[in-house]
């Protein structure tokens, strides 16, 4: 069993380990890897002791601890730190030092977790790898040519590495669960709106915000117990995003039956890899060992072209608000060439145009779509969905003005975007949240599958994937890691 956050949570309250001593085990781990790997941008080695000897202080004192005192945490650099330099990747904030910090960082910061450093993303979030004009690219721990996900690339990198035990991510179009599957580590996509966005990059600081659908917050972490724990700490209003209600966090106990699980892998026409076929095959015939429920379902009128098309149409309209004109319309003018083969891709650079009768129509689409996917999960307690067609890639750095080079499924070319973020996008539209789980490891490379729960019911889609979770078993660990540092 590999080291969890909550399990050195636990030394540490023990008294079988201190923060110093487990903030001592990931720094060793990042002066070894982190130059091959190159998850964390900015690393703050003086402000990471200083708050693990106060975490053994307060040990020290009794009382009633946090529930990740002395935890080494890594934050996504899209997230506000005090203090210390924010960039998103763009180059515009190289030099960017906020004053407070994100409420997601404040917020785990109460909880105990001690802040290592900052980690890698694409510039501003925009893709599924990463590759920072700032920093240049993380590379997959499994295989160094290949991309770790994006847009929480480094976040996914340094948990699966033990660089930390958490990381907070946000999510618009995988950027959790795509990492989180390419790098082997668990993920949640909370609810949208169910953790607040303030502090987090983009909007650009002091900007006027313009996302306001298909964003959600979350985690990366070794396990679902971890999960569970963020999104306690995470959750809930903090008196400035004015969009999160007031849903209590509850915890929810194991559904004590046999699970009700529905697979699908049908989105749109794409393809799944080799080693995703055969991960698939064996997490359903373990899934029904181990006394599940498990049927091939789609929930009925789920029109993933249509759901792509209102995505694209959503993203690219609010997106397209916070982009200074010129920008948009060149990248619209540009859009002229992309074809109809890219669904997703066609209906953003359409979005650019800002036509409100379009933008409409897609809102009403994401409610017809939300009200299919809630009724279907009425009569079962996860979806479990690939989460792209195919594990690692080989990392390129994209820009705008050239079509991005095509994803190869075992030798066939796939369109970038469908291929890379197809089967996530429609829960992005539908701002359900989703647990990652790591499936094993096929050829070298791990596998991870998407689990879709209902709505504000997050806690117990996570009682269900810890249920799926013992199943499965623990997660894999990169061979390079193993050679620094303690993980039994």
């Amino acid at each position: 069993m590999t080291y969890s956050a909550l399990d050195v949570a636990a030394r540490i309250a023990r008294g079988d380990s201190t923060a110093i001593d487990e903030l001592e085990v990931c720094l060793a781990r990042i002066r070894r890897h982190n130059g091959d790997v190159n998850a964390v941008v900015t690393l703050d080695e003086a402000g990471a002791r200083a708050a693990a000897r106060a975490a053994d202080a307060l040990r020290a004192a009794g009382g009633p601890l946090p529930p990740l005192l002395g935890v080494p945490m890594t934050v996504k650099d899209a997230f506000e730190t005090a203090g210390l330099r924010t960039t998103a990747s763009h180059p515009p904030l190289a030099q960017h030092v906020p004053a407070t910090d994100a409420t997601v960082v404040a917020r785990l910061k109460a909880a105990g977790a001690v802040l290592v450093g900052k980690t890698n993303l694409p510039e501003l979030a925009s893709a599924p790898q990463c590759w920072s004009p700032l920093f240049g690219p993380t590379r997959n721990p499994w295989d160094l040519r290949l991309t770790p996900g994006g847009s929480s690339g480094g976040s996914a990198a340094a948990v699966a590495m033990g660089f930390s035990y958490i990381d907070p991510g946000s999510d618009i179009g995988g950027s959790i669960r795509i990492p989180a599957a390419c790098c082997g580590v668990a993920g949640l996509k909370a609810t949208e709106n169910r953790i607040p966005r303030t502090g987090h990059i983009p909007h650009l600081p002091g900007g006027r915000r313009s996302v306001r659908h298909l964003l959600s917050f979350g985690a990366l972490a070794p396990s679902v117990a971890d999960l569970q724990t963020a999104l306690a700490v995470l959750a809930g209003p903090d008196g400035l995003d004015v969009e999160v209600p007031r849903v209590p966090f509850q915890p929810a106990p194991s559904p004590g039956r046999p699970l009700r699980i529905a697979w699908w892998d049908g989105f749109g026409g794409l393809p799944l890899c080799r080693r995703t076929r055969a991960a698939l095959a064996r997490t359903v015939a373990a899934l029904e060992a181990a006394g599940c429920v498990v049927e091939q379902r789609c929930p009925e009128g789920f029109d993933v072209l249509k759901a792509w098309q209102a995505y694209g149409w959503i993203a690219g309209t609010e997106i397209g608000l916070g982009m200074p004109g010129l920008a948009r319309r060149l990248i619209a003018v540009m859009g002229r060439f992309v074809t109809r083969d890219q669904p997703i891709a066609h209906a953003f650079v359409q979005g650019l145009t800002l036509d409100a009768q379009r933008y409409s129509r897609a809102l009403n689409t994401r409610d017809r779509m939300v009200r299919t996917l809630e009724r279907f999960l009425d009569s079962w307690d996860t979806w479990l969905c690939p989460v792209a067609c195919t594990v690692a890639y080989p990392q390129t750095e994209l820009v705008w003005w050239r079509r991005p080079p095509d994803i190869e499924v075992d030798a066939a070319p796939w369109p970038f975007v469908e291929a890379a973020i197809g089967m996530v996008t429609p829960f992005s539209l539908t701002g359900s949240p989703v647990v990652v789980l790591p499936a094993g490891v096929e050829d070298g490379l791990p596998v991870g599958f998407q689990f879709v729960g209902r709505r504000w019911q997050d806690e117990a889609l996570l009682a269900t994937c810890a249920d799926i979770e013992r199943v499965l078993g623990a997660r894999p660990v990169p061979p390079r890691a193993l050679t620094t540092g303690r993980w039994t």
